[in-house]
């Protein structure tokens, strides 16, 4: 069986997984069982699916004391290089999958631990991806499909070497040996057996060679996953390659997916139950940065128009328009939108509407509410001390949450200073 014939085999294997919903190495067992059993007889077909085997057996397995992990690293590296081929065959439109982080992630934990970096900036290259800068690797032009193909069952021959030789070494019963030798016997022999028998003839005639430094901690045992944040790489036990968390090969992009209304934000906009925030006094400039950062792209995309309908219904709700000092009596903006008892009619003191402070200049986003006196200020507002002592102060966390409190204070003065807003 050629490589061209091996290929054709292995794109339909993928192609066949991908219809059931899987985009990931090839898993068959025949193909696989085919594919050992020409590699155990003929190590040259290597050189026909031009993977590179010899150098990147010999850099990977180069300075390791004991062989036997150092296989398992490598053929971890293998089957990631083998899915990033895969995933741009399969799912060229991806995004995700054209950008790899080279200072963190499966790049670093899997693949740059067991190989050099020319071996495998060579090996990228192969799929289209090219050196965009020293942090990062992009496809700016998709190779063609069969190339891709031959790059990923390049990469799935090395993994089966790799348990080729793992199986010479069990046999063997050491894998404390040199990898030249190793490497040697394999390219001499036609099957496993007759390895064997050539390194235990070698062995037998030399000294047990000295146990070589290691290169560094084993990667083997951490999950294979491509599509973690790498930002959440540190202090984790997952590899990753790329940039965005990928759904499944069927899912919506990224762009695409559900956002909920805004109005259903409401808790993370307003505050749950109208309860406050007090900053401390120091610096009231840094109540609203670093630490919220996370909330604040939470609350983005802001929306592209203004509902007063959905600014109503956060109007309406009791528990965030409730009197300070008065936990049960509701504001008379709620009789806007649902009929009040007739008790309700009765003459109560009126809670004055949230206004924004003489400090915002027209068009300025407040960061701070005071619930106690009912104002938005800016940071530096020259009233603020005079509320920091026994007022209740909040931060507006992000523009989302400042504009729509400075509409609501729009739509206070709307309702209370119209002819017909008191009896």
């Amino acid at each position: 069986m050629g490589s061209s014939s091996l290929s054709e085999d292995y794109r339909l294997c993928l192609e066949r997984e991908l219809r059931r919903g899987r985009a990931g190495v090839c898993g068959d067992p025949s193909l696989r069982a085919v594919l050992w059993q020409i590699l155990v007889e003929d190590f040259d077909l290597h050189g026909a699916l031009q993977d590179d085997a010899l150098a990147l057996l010999t850099d990977g397995l180069w300075g390791r004391a004991d062989l036997a992990p150092a296989l398992r690293d490598l053929a971890r590296a293998f089957e990631l290089l083998e899915l990033a081929a895969v995933h741009l065959y399969l799912l060229p439109w991806r995004k995700e999958f054209t950008t790899i982080k080279t200072f963190s992630g499966g790049y670093v934990h899997v693949l740059k631990g067991v190989l050099s970096e020319e071996l495998l900036i060579k090996s990228f290259q192969k799929m289209g991806y090219v050196r965009r800068d020293n942090h990062r690797l992009m496809v700016t032009a998709l190779p063609p499909a069969c190339q891709l193909v031959q790059v990923a069952l390049g990469c799935f021959a090395l993994r089966l070497e790799c348990e080729i030789l793992g199986e010479v070494l069990a046999q063997l019963g050491t894998s404390v040996l040199p990898a030249e030798e190793l490497l040697q016997a394999r390219r001499a022999s036609g099957d496993v057996a007759s390895c064997v028998a050539w390194l235990q003839q070698r062995l037998a005639q030399d000294e047990e060679p000295p146990p070589l430094p290691p290169r560094g901690p084993s990667a083997f045992g951490v999950p294979l996953d491509l599509y973690r944040d790498l930002q959440d790489d540190e202090g984790s036990e997952d590899a990753s390659l790329y940039e965005e968390p990928s759904p499944g090969p069927d899912s919506p992009p990224a762009e695409l997916t559900y956002r909920p209304p805004l109005w259903e934000q409401s808790a993370k906009l307003w505050g749950s139950g109208g309860q406050s925030w007090d900053p401390p006094a120091e610096d009231l400039s840094q109540a609203s940065s670093s630490p919220y950062g996370a909330l604040e792209e939470e609350l983005e995309p802001e929306p592209s128009a203004f509902s007063f309908l959905s600014l109503r219904r956060e109007l309406s709700r009791p528990e965030d328009l409730a009197v300070p000092g008065s936990p049960g009596r509701a504001s008379p903006r709620h009789s806007l939108v649902e009929e009040a008892p007739a008790s309700a009619y009765a003459p109560v003191p009126e809670p004055l509407g949230y206004q924004a402070h003489s400090c915002l200049a027209p068009g300025a986003l407040p960061t701070l509410c005071c619930d106690t006196c009912h104002q938005l200020h800016a940071t530096h507002c020259a009233a603020l001390p005079a509320c920091r002592p026994g007022h209740s102060l909040r931060v507006l966390l992000g523009d989302t949450q400042r504009r729509l409190w400075l509409q609501r204070a729009q739509v206070d003065t709307l309702l209370y200073d119209s002819p017909g807003a008191h009896p």
